[in-house]
């Protein structure tokens, strides 16, 4: 936007949300907690915004040095695998989303929030990668 890439500011919102979804999820396996609302809410959330996050790193992978496009490819497929994973999380527990009571989470949504946040996490320290050691769209002084 305005000369300026978009997509390494927004990209903290739907990590944050996704992210935070697989600590609820994990405070739910401990017991300190019985409300698996939170994190499914939280999971919705964060692929929303992953969307937008996606997009906006489309439009910002089209003015992308040559050069950088396998890194970037690289931060994609990470980053698309874990948005995959968690809408398969999300879907495993779409209960979670509406009901009024406390809905148990089986092991398969478990794992794959967990799966997915590996993958945020490899995917989101690639992005960096692109952005602090190559200088991804950063604009030369």
């Amino acid at each position: 936007m305005l000369g300026h890439p978009i997509h390494p500011a927004i990209v903290h919102f739907p990590i944050a949300l996704l992210l935070s979804a697989t600590i609820a999820d994990l405070a739910w396996v401990a017991g300190l907690t019985t409300d698996t609302h939170i994190g499914a809410v939280l999971m919705a959330g964060g692929l929303v915004g992953g969307l937008v996050a996606m997009g906006a790193g489309m439009a910002d992978l089209i003015r992308l040095d040559q050069r950088l496009v396998p890194h970037a490819m690289q931060h994609v497929a990470f980053v698309g695998l874990a948005w995959l994973g968690y809408g398969i999380a999300l879907f495993l527990r779409k209960d979670a989303l509406t009901a009024s009571t406390t809905t148990a989470l089986g092991a398969g949504a478990i794992g794959a929030s967990l799966a997915s946040a590996l993958m945020l996490a490899v995917g989101g320290w690639l992005g960096g990668r692109l952005v602090y050691t190559f200088g991804a769209n950063v604009a030369k002084s």
